[in-house]
């Protein structure tokens, strides 16, 4: 016989579904889909939680009937063995007749429990194939609402990768003081001529540049923090004001223009999202049709009623509409922002 026993690395503990914002890209059915999502994963994996344990009670009361099956099979073979050495008795007429009928009474005793045992486990065994497909139906719906759920949270993350990119290289100007300590014996012309920054134009960009980016992208990111690894920048900088005490000291104000060059990776460095979202070409999407209260399947996938508006990677896409029982499907090759009309 074939113990079915298997185990799952599924638990509702492990697995908690994180709570995603709406898109406002696609229709209403497609915001009322989202929205829902995580409280379906949750469902299912309370679900998948309760089947497993279902399974394992199962797997325990299997245990439990094949061990009472192998005992009874064990008592039916002694049982046997006696009878056969009071049968050689009996027939050597040492034995006597009342003897060997309380064997057989014991014979069909162990055979009855070692058949009801048997059953016992073919019935427990029957359940838990059918728990074990019941639990891999049900990983499979965990596994398909989390891809929505991912695919949901990677065009919303899309979305916010190219509207900041089109901020992030900018000119930025500013004035910034500085004071420094030059010999007595030079002109003020030849102190500011000799003035080093001494790396501080690395910082003096970044503090400026934080400043005006995070005012600009704050509907996007609450906290700006930026690394001076995740651009380049060119300078060009001029005295505009400057003084020279009687000891030395050096007061003046520098004129700076920070032409600032974003690298590829910054926009997903800024949103903490996977590196590979700035690596990948996505495209405007925008499916419109003449009729009210449609529906749009993308791939199969449900977007809900036009207009719907999409944010995608580059390849084929198969477009339906369906409207009042008719179905309208173009099959679209995205390599370049896109607008599909259907007229039914």
């Amino acid at each position: 016989m074939v113990v079915l026993a298997v185990g799952s690395g599924y638990s509702q503990a492990d697995s908690a579904a994180q709570p995603v914002a709406q898109s406002g890209a696609a229709g209403s059915g497609t915001q009322e889909t989202t929205s829902n999502q995580p409280e379906q994963l949750t469902a299912k994996l309370t679900e998948l939680d309760a089947i497993l344990a279902e399974k394992q009670q199962l797997e325990d009361a299997l245990r439990i009937e094949k061990s009472a099956q192998s005992a009874a099979a064990l008592q039916s073979s002694n049982t046997q063995k006696l009878i056969r050495l009071e049968i050689e008795d009996f027939f050597a007429q040492s034995s006597n007749r009342a003897r060997l009928d309380a064997l057989f009474e014991e014979y069909k005793r162990s055979a009855d429990e070692e058949d009801a045992a048997r059953q016992r486990v073919e019935s427990v065994q029957r359940d838990l194939a059918a728990k074990q497909l019941k639990f891999s139906q049900a990983a499979r719906d965990v596994e398909r609402v989390k891809a929505q759920l991912a695919s949901e949270a990677r065009k919303r993350n899309s979305k916010k990768i190219q509207s900041i990119a089109r901020r992030l290289d900018k000119t930025i100007y500013f004035n910034q003081p500085i004071s420094f300590r030059c010999s007595t014996s030079k002109s003020l012309a030849e102190c500011l001529a000799g003035y080093q920054h001494d790396g501080r134009m690395s910082q003096w960009v970044l503090e400026h540049y934080e400043r005006v980016l995070g005012e600009e992208i704050r509907d996007q990111v609450e906290t700006l923090k930026l690394s001076p690894n995740w651009y380049s920048y060119r300078t060009k900088s001029e005295f505009s004001e400057a003084s020279m005490s009687l000891d030395g000291t050096v007061e003046a104000q520098v004129s700076i223009q920070a032409a600032v060059t974003a690298k590829k990776m910054m926009p997903c460095a800024i949103l903490d999202v996977p590196y590979d979202l700035c690596d990948s070409r996505t495209h405007s999407l925008i499916v419109r049709s003449n009729k009210y209260n449609d529906q749009v399947l993308i791939n199969e996938q449900p977007h809900g009623s036009t207009p719907v508006s999409l944010m995608l990677d580059s390849g084929t896409y198969e477009v339906q509409v369906v409207s009042g029982g008719v179905t309208q499907k173009r099959t679209l090759s995205l390599s370049e922002d896109q607008v599909v009309r259907f007229k039914f």
